[in-house]
């Protein structure tokens, strides 16, 4: 029988998210509901969990942090209001992202998702190894370099005309031409 936590801030969102996964998956236990990421990091390191459905945003850790930090120990699946976090949840295997309002259909998926790990045998810690290789090889193999811009080529001189509102309009910008740094 597999188990779960589920660590988000927000009382209502964690409430509707056990209620739904009580209905769509009656067979997954939830050992813990948790209100911040020191919580959920507990309850992650002192049971044995299989799933971890955590929010990116809260207080203590955030859930990016409790899924660094939990090793792989559990899959992951993110929920959040937020889009913008997608690639590093992903970076830390991550078995989906699930955007706030969770709708049933798209929970559904994630749990057919997870199921399908489970009877194939995939561990968390796997995945979490398969999604770091990718990174390395995903990553350019040289270091990209730094260009840097000399501000000793630019001259600050008074304005003499207005021709547009700056937020500096006693000053205007000019680049010389002979001056070499």
């Amino acid at each position: 029988m597999p188990t779960a936590i589920i660590a988000d801030d927000e009382d209502l969102q964690r409430h509707d998210l056990r209620r739904m996964l009580n209905l769509m998956w009656p067979e997954l236990t939830i050992v813990a509901e948790c209100e911040d990421g020191d919580a959920a990091l507990e309850a992650i390191v002192h049971q044995p969990v299989d799933i971890a459905f955590l929010d990116i945003r809260m207080p203590e850790l955030t859930g990016l942090d409790v899924a660094r930090a939990s090793e792989g120990r559990c899959r992951v699946v993110f929920t959040t209001a937020y889009d913008n976090h997608a690639i590093e949840a992903f970076k830390l295997g991550a078995i989906d992202y699930l955007l706030k309002p969770i709708t049933e259909e798209r929970l559904q998926e994630t749990i057919t998702r997870i199921k399908t790990q489970f009877e194939n045998g995939s561990a968390g810690q796997d995945v979490l190894k398969l999604m770091q290789e990718l990174d390395k090889r995903l990553r350019p193999a040289t270091e990209e370099r730094i260009r840097w811009i000399s501000a000793s080529s630019l001259a600050l001189h008074p304005r003499r005309q207005r021709h547009r509102r700056s937020p500096y309009p006693h000053l205007t910008q000019r680049i010389t031409k002979n001056h070499r740094p």
